[in-house]
């Protein structure tokens, strides 16, 4: 009996630097060749916060499956900004693209259709990211917090009662922590567990993670609204370098919060800088007519190639 073999890839994501970024795999695969649990199994051997598995139907549409080492996900984007490195770089073989490649690629997940644009002027893939956002009635007590944030015990006096849960897509959820009058608090932050955090009715299960975040300065620019933060996000035992799901989760609160009919807001936010894998994320959130909902939202970044090969598979 032959071993099966799958090519794949690993690029570093919202960085141009090897080694710096988030890192990512991107395992091409054959029709439904994988079980969910095989899928798992291999995230967990490459060890990354995400793996994604990559597939093109007999009409040509892609789609992926991503995976982090505790289960699916409906959405994540640094997932999404790397796999569209990979396909428009054609560094993955085995994926028929046009010649020349078109300006836009679309690529369906689980939480809908992402429409990936490349940029050759930066190297920049860009990504209107599918959503749902909601900001749950009830926050997440501090407690939860703390119980997933040790360093954080003697420190309980200072933070808030709660602070607002928000979901960018059902089954996708962050706590967003604001720290950005606390910076001595912000550095004791460390990889950690998921939190508990109390959902709407219709909104369970969800992936949750903590997003703490500060921010540094807000400009205007024609209208446009620019702001700058640090951010770090702590899930499943781990910080994460770059998370593109809960920056576009801050950075829509922080829109509505801000509201504006038809406004338009960009975030810049710089992530991993603690744990050697510095990260720079670009949010373009956009609402609606009344100012009160999200109407389109762009996730951007850019990637680099570090190793590619093929994994035997289960």
């Amino acid at each position: 009996m032959s071993i099966r073999k799958a090519p794949y890839v690993t690029v570093d994501v919202f960085t141009a630097t090897r080694f710096k970024g988030n890192p990512l795999a991107v395992v091409k695969i054959e029709g439904e060749a994988l079980s969910y649990e095989h899928m798992l199994t291999i995230t967990r051997e490459f060890k990354y916060s995400e793996t994604v598995f990559l597939r093109q139907g007999q009409d040509d549409q892609l789609s992926m499956d991503i995976f982090t080492p505790a289960g699916d996900l409906d959405f994540a984007g640094h997932p999404v900004i790397g796999t569209g490195y990979v396909l428009f770089h054609r560094l993955l073989p085995g994926i028929s693209l046009p010649d020349p490649l078109p300006e836009t690629i679309s690529i369906s997940i689980k939480a809908g259709t992402v429409l990936l644009r490349y940029i050759p002027e930066s190297d920049t893939v860009l990504a209107e990211v599918p959503h749902n956002v909601h900001i749950h009635s009830r926050g997440t007590p501090k407690q939860n917090i703390i119980d997933t944030q040790p360093n954080l015990v003697d420190q309980a006096s200072r933070l808030s009662q709660d602070y607002p849960a928000v979901s960018i897509v059902k089954g996708v959820t962050y706590t967003l922590v604001d720290m950005s009058d606390q910076e001595d608090i912000f550095a004791r932050v460390c990889a950690g567990k998921s939190q508990d955090t109390p959902l709407d009715d219709g909104w369970a299960p969800s992936h949750t993670g903590t997003m703490y975040y500060r921010r540094q300065d807000v400009s205007n620019d024609n209208g446009t609204t620019i702001e700058h933060l640090r951010v770090r996000m702590i899930a499943i035992d781990l910080e994460d370098p770059a998370t593109g799901s809960a920056c576009c989760s801050l950075a829509a609160y922080l829109a509505l919060m801000r509201g504006g009919a038809s406004s338009f807001h960009r975030f810049y936010m710089n992530q991993g800088r603690e744990i050697g894998r510095e990260s720079d994320i670009i949010i373009d959130v956009v609402l609606d007519e009344s100012g009160k909902a999200v109407s389109t939202m762009f996730l951007s970044g850019l990637a680099t190639l570090v190793a590619e090969g093929t994994i035997r598979l289960p």
